[in-house]
């Protein structure tokens, strides 16, 4: 990419006419370019971070309410431990033509999961902080459903550490808890330097 724009000399205005070059699909090259390390890196478009969090949001409430078809943690992901050669007690048991995965200390139990669903159902927030999220648990299908952007940004951002705090393993509140600080640190109008 570089190679391509690095001899485009930008000419602002509409007086500007192509150069019969064939160089047609650049104008300009980027001010990023100038930066040292921009022209080694493997990805220079701007990641969209409400699309990244709605991203993480659905892997990971899929994930740990181990929602069909929405999880992470499937076949080919325990295969990845066998291959790796960690944890014993998660592999892949083949019995007969089936194949079962043991539960993973991370996906929540059927109980679990009705805590999860009723401590989000019975949440009262402020008015104008977030859409009625009663209305987006159904308790009975053990889900979320209809988030809105801003209910993915107050959900990953403060009340996904306080739904999961007595439910899962130490281990495992404790790294949704730093994800969500970190969503929440990312989102500050000022940003702390430390």
């Amino acid at each position: 990419m570089y190679d391509r724009v690095k001899d485009i000399d930008t000419i602002f205005g509409k007086t500007h006419k192509r150069d019969g070059s064939g160089n047609y699909i650049w104008k300009k090259r980027s001010i990023f370019f100038y930066v040292p390390y921009w022209c080694d890196l493997h990805v220079r478009h701007c990641l969209d971070i409400t699309h990244v969090k709605k991203n993480v949001r659905d892997s990971l409430i899929g994930t740990i309410l181990n929602i069909k078809g929405k999880t992470n943690d499937g076949l080919k992901c325990r295969q990845d431990l066998v291959d790796m050669g960690i944890r014993d007690q998660q592999h892949p048991v083949a019995q007969g033509d089936r194949t079962y995965l043991p539960q993973a200390y991370h996906t929540m139990s059927t109980t679990e999961r009705k805590s999860f669903c009723h401590c989000l159902k019975n949440l009262k927030v402020p008015q104008g902080y977030s859409s009625n999220i009663k209305s987006l648990v159904p308790v009975k299908d053990l889900k979320l459903v209809g988030l809105k952007s801003h209910d993915c940004h107050v959900l990953m951002q403060q009340l996904l550490s306080v739904a999961v705090r007595g439910i899962l393993p130490e281990k495992v509140r404790f790294v949704i808890c730093r994800l969500c600080f970190s969503f929440n640190a990312i989102y500050n109008k000022v940003i702390d330097p430390q």
